[in-house]
């Protein structure tokens, strides 16, 4: 049974307007999952040559990003630095970082004013005390994640996991994943060794055959399918996780206005790149750097990410989430996902009214 309900806080729910925001085929930031690397360095772009000129000093919006999804898409366009920076807006980019858990770190740090990962990771940061607020959501991909194992492995099926080691990471789409398919097939979740790996541990184990399969996301997958011959033996249409926009709650704060015009040419941007898929897809591949083949095989899985005003049913699905995870002991404590959402705000009343 549900805990979530509508905080009586929230301004009445208007008609929530879906604003377009489609990205390239095979783009998933939905990996985005807690995790044992380490953050990457903070890197700057900044557009202040085309910024209009003003007396006052700019206003300045950290932007934290991982390898994969819309944000190095943005990022590589310079489309949103050059349009904020008319409104004396500067864009730090932050990042890339290999998982979401390394974000929710850096806004632990007050590194980063806004970014987007997954719910789960999501969850395990606000269960931790991570100082954001929930904005919006995006649409599942349960094609972006999978449970691989090696090519030669004589694993088949789920039930043949008994007695084996999983890479997952700890409090993240990949540990979810694996404990609700082996749910979903009936399989006892204390009869398969959970070993807890980021991504760049995480592949050297399963092909060296330190562990016997991983539970992980894109680009992940398409990384270890092409470059590696691992074959999956389950997708993510057990778990269906959600991404999440999240704000800083001092940024949001402190510079409503300067988070709205943000959020606002994240969204046009998501729009051009729902029009524009081949144009979209060459950024990501001069963005980061994948080879062609495995982002070729990204974009055969045809996944759409779609950013949209958090509903009730998302809502009580997350509240769902959470409180497996908690059952699960994937987390330490319950959470109340009515109390981590953005308050009413001018300027995101589609994303702030409910």
């Amino acid at each position: 049974m549900t805990r979530y309900h509508r905080p009586t806080v929230w301004l009445q729910q208007s008609t929530f307007k879906t604003l377009a925001a489609v990205v390239v085929a095979g783009l998933a930031i939905g990996g985005c999952a807690a995790s044992t690397d380490n953050a990457t360095q903070p890197s700057a772009s900044t557009a202040e040559s085309a910024a209009a000129p003003t007396n006052a000093a700019p206003e300045t919006i950290r932007i934290g990003y991982v390898r994969w999804g819309l944000l190095p898409i943005i990022r590589q366009r310079g489309v949103l630095e050059a349009e904020l920076a008319k409104q004396n807006i500067q864009v730090e980019w932050v990042g890339p970082f290999p998982a979401f858990a390394p974000v929710l770190e850096a806004f632990n740090a007050n590194s980063v004013d806004i970014s987007a990962g997954g719910d789960i990771p999501g969850i395990s940061g606000l269960v931790g005390g991570t100082p954001v607020c929930v904005l919006a959501y995006q649409a599942p991909i349960p094609e972006a994640e999978a449970i691989l194992v090696a090519a030669d492995s004589p694993i088949q099926s789920l039930q043949d996991l008994v007695g084996k080691k999983v890479a997952v990471n700890r409090g993240g789409w990949g540990e979810h994943l694996l404990l609700r398919v082996l749910t979903d097939a009936n399989v006892p979740v204390e009869q398969v060794e959970r070993v807890y790996l980021g991504p760049t541990d995480a592949l050297p184990a399963v092909t060296q055959g330190h562990v016997d399969a991983w539970s992980v996301w894109e680009p992940n997958v398409a990384i270890a399918e092409v470059e590696h011959e691992l074959r999956s033996i389950a997708s993510g249409e057990a778990a269906s996780h959600y991404g999440l926009y999240v704000v800083h709650q001092n940024t949001l704060a402190q510079k409503p206005a300067v988070v709205e015009a943000t959020f606002a040419e994240i969204v046009k941007e998501a729009d051009w790149a729902a029009n524009n898929p081949e144009e979209a897809a060459k950024a990501f591949g001069a963005s980061t750097d994948l080879a062609l083949p495995v982002v070729n095989q990204l974009g055969t899985r045809k996944q759409v990410e779609t950013i949209h005003p958090l509903t009730d049913q998302v809502l009580t699905d997350l509240q769902d989430r959470a409180d497996w995870m908690y059952s699960q002991k994937a987390i330490p404590k319950e959470l109340e996902v009515s109390e981590v959402l953005c308050p009413a705000t001018a300027g995101l009343e589609t994303y702030t009214q409910r």
